[in-house]
């Protein structure tokens, strides 16, 4: 046992994360030297102490040290209760993530400057919004969205997911984004045409990772506004009238870009009536590991119909926050609501 008592105090002596031992009443009775080193303090000063933060058993958090010196610390602490001569005692584990936490912050800036602004769609409204995922799958992202107005009039929408998390997906993601944004402006075609046409362009010039998109045309129309629209493997997008009712809108989705060339891609049409909402959203939102697709699929039109009377800008923040996932990838979605009243004449 005395053995066993050394190497256990030799290992909590010499491990390069902190260790600290907290009583019930929140007093510090053991610090070793890594946890001294990340409170800036000699351990003379934290024993005897109180520890000052929560005591959350059973799961990791992150805690800001302040420094004597000036600055801080972003440590994650891991506690685990136990018992000493019968009585409770915390031990807590600390881990300085300072370095990480500052590059996945810079990443997120970075993915952020990446998603474009939306322009201004009048006489449609349109909202995006990008959510990194809560749990760290990778700094970066390739999830996108774009909307801009083409030159016949109509409006054109396109979300994407590329594989991976990671400073090549990102990239992929800025070139795939401004091709498709090029060929979309600069030509009037079917979306499914101009799915295929980047597709062929990107296997021409470049390797890239497998690429999920919904590319859409909002064209005006006699009766009003009319949805064309082409999947490569992506989510349906999710169509909510003012009065709160849903739809997906499923097409035969086609396979995600970079698979093969020969397979045929297929367009839809649809009608929307005054004051819809289009949504278009990458799969982060509704993906869940412990229930099928659909599951997340009927959450999220749920969600849109308890919250359809919200501004837009507030209705995409308010499906990002109480998205049906798991949170494990990103999240990207944008909307765009018609008109309230029909339009009058088509597209030139």
């Amino acid at each position: 046992m005395e053995f066993a008592a050394e190497i256990s105090r030799l290992i909590v002596q010499e491990s390069a994360d902190g260790v600290i031992a907290v009583d019930e009443q929140g007093i510090v009775r053991l610090c070793n030297p890594a946890a001294a080193v990340l409170f800036g303090r000699p351990a003379r000063e934290l024993l005897g102490a109180p520890f000052g933060f929560p005591i959350v058993t059973g799961r990791s958090t992150e805690v800001e040290l302040m420094l004597p010196g000036g600055g801080n610390r972003v440590v994650e602490i891991r506690t685990v209760t136990t018992a000493l001569h019968g009585e409770p005692l915390h031990v807590v584990a600390l881990r300085d993530v300072t370095r990480r936490r500052h590059i996945e912050r810079g990443a997120e800036r970075f993915q952020r400057l990446l998603q474009p602004e939306l322009p201004d769609l009048a006489p449609l409204d349109a909202a995006a919004v990008y959510r990194p995922a809560a749990v760290g799958v990778g700094y970066l992202s390739g999830d996108w969205y774009d909307a801009i107005p083409l030159p016949d009039g109509a409006v054109g929408a396109v979300i994407g997911d590329v594989a991976g998390h990671d400073l090549h997906a990102a990239a992929a993601m800025a070139q795939i984004r401004n091709m498709l944004r090029a060929l979309l402006f600069d030509r009037r075609a079917a979306p499914s045409a101009v799915l295929a046409a980047l597709d062929r362009t990107l296997q021409a010039i470049t390797r890239h990772p497998v690429t999920t998109a919904c590319v859409a045309r909002i064209e005006p129309c006699d009766s009003g506004w009319k949805l064309n629209w082409s999947s490569a493997g992506h989510p349906p997008p999710l169509l909510l009238t003012a009065s709160g009712a849903t739809e997906y809108l499923h097409i035969e989705p086609g396979v995600p870009l970079g698979v093969d060339l020969e397979q045929t891609r297929f367009d839809d049409t649809r009608l929307l009536p005054a004051g819809a909402t289009l949504i278009f959203f990458t799969d982060g939102l509704v993906e869940h590991h412990h229930h099928p697709i659909d599951a997340g699929l009927t959450a999220l039109a749920d969600l849109a119909t308890a919250h359809a009377d919200l501004p837009l800008d507030d209705f995409v923040q308010t499906l990002a926050d109480q998205h049906p996932s798991e949170g494990q990838d990103d999240i990207t979605i944008l909307a765009l609501r018609m008109p309230a009243q029909p339009c009058c004449g088509s597209a030139p």
